[in-house]
């Protein structure tokens, strides 16, 4: 286990790096699959249906960041002080849990009550509903899990295990990506196999991260905090920058399903989907230097060490540096996805093809008998 106050603050950024991004990363990437497969078997509109569900997971991934971020820095920040009683890190954790709780409570009811409504306002037509709530429909019954995962994760980096907050996702992202095609060809459930894949995948995840309440390392304790209401308030404060940002990312994806449905249709929503999950992947970047130095400079702001927050900081400002030269070399230089001109294929349509990542990715290549009959 690293020192966070007295280790050196490369070996450990890089490390808390490395899990963070790998994190992120994989997160992406299994929705980029899910779109790949609903694409492959529903056509345009399962990815354009996939489009329209994207905000909810703004809202459920923003609601777990409020409480994982907003707690884990004062967490963090009261270890480093060494406070006990009301001050003690671990009272920051359980009124984190109770915050995690009723965030879950209300979005489960909005999502389960009003889940038509909402699909309405982020888009969704009479052709595309049908697919979305199939969609969805599994993923009602684990509103909770997604939301748990996300404040889980954050508080495992900051009580020294990125490692398994990392492993476990990689755990449920590939029970993901697998369970994806055997239910929606193997199973033939369509795009709500996807919808269930990514709900057990879910529960994967958290079944692993619980795993950290077992092991020695362990220091995140359910207590009875005091001045519960004043605790929750801080760390709605402290979360509320990350919260905003992904909340402001699903309202404008709402504005841009909306405009582009009404000017457009259906196959330029598809597109704008694949758009959007490709953001997602550069985005991501962003996120994980964020979640890695967020708890080593959390404890060592409660510890007045402001020499290594400065170096932590340079480290995080080179990071971002790089990677947004990478991005920007990467869109300019491939900005078809591939360093080369390859002829399509024929585009004429034919027996669907049980492998579900298309060849040709234009709309007139999907394979057209598979979902045209249903």
């Amino acid at each position: 286990m690293m020192d966070l106050l007295r280790g050196r603050i490369s070996a450990i950024y890089f490390r808390y790096l490395g899990a963070a991004f790998g994190s992120a990363m994989i997160s992406s990437i299994y929705g980029i699959v899910d779109m790949a497969i609903v694409g492959q078997y529903q056509g345009p509109d399962g990815t354009a249906a996939l489009a329209v569900v994207a905000p909810v997971w703004n809202i459920i991934y923003s609601l777990g960041l409020l409480a994982g971020i907003g707690g884990g820095v004062l967490f963090s920040v009261a270890r480093g002080r060494g406070g006990t009683g009301e001050s003690g890190a671990n009272d920051y954790f359980s009124a984190a849990f109770i915050g995690t709780v009723i965030f879950s409570a209300l979005s489960w009811a909005a999502i389960v009550f009003f889940d038509r409504r909402m699909l309405l306002l982020f888009g969704a037509d009479e052709t595309l509903l049908p697919l979305a709530r199939q969609y969805l429909w599994p993923v009602k019954f684990a509103v909770p899990v997604f939301i748990f995962n996300q404040m889980l994760a954050s508080f495992l980096r900051n009580d020294g295990s990125p490692g398994l907050a990392t492993a476990a996702v990689l755990f449920g992202g590939l029970f993901n990506v697998a369970g994806d095609y055997f239910f929606v060809f193997t199973l033939d459930m369509g795009i709500m196999g996807a919808g269930l894949a990514t709900a057990i995948g879910a529960a994967l995840t958290l079944a692993a991260m619980l795993g950290h309440f077992f092991s020695k390392r362990n220091t995140l304790r359910l207590v009875r905090p005091r001045n519960l209401l004043i605790k929750l308030r801080k760390i709605t404060v402290t979360g509320f920058s990350t919260f905003f940002i992904d909340i402001a990312m699903g309202i404008l994806t709402v504005l841009f399903n909306r405009q582009i449905m009404r000017y457009s249709g259906t196959e330029a929503l598809a597109v704008y989907g694949v758009i959007v999950n490709i953001s997602t992947v550069v985005q991501c970047c962003a996120y994980s230097i964020g979640q890695a130095s967020q708890p080593i400079i959390s404890i060592n702001f409660g510890a007045g060490r402001w020499g290594r927050i400065r170096a932590t900081l340079r480290y995080a400002l080179a990071t971002a540096a790089f990677f947004s030269i990478a991005w920007t070399a990467a869109a300019l230089a491939f900005p078809s996805g591939t360093p080369s001109r390859r002829r399509p294929f024929s585009a004429s349509p034919g027996p669907p093809r049980r492998w579900p990542f298309p060849t040709d990715l234009s709309v007139s290549s999907w394979p057209r008998r598979r979902w045209c009959s249903r």
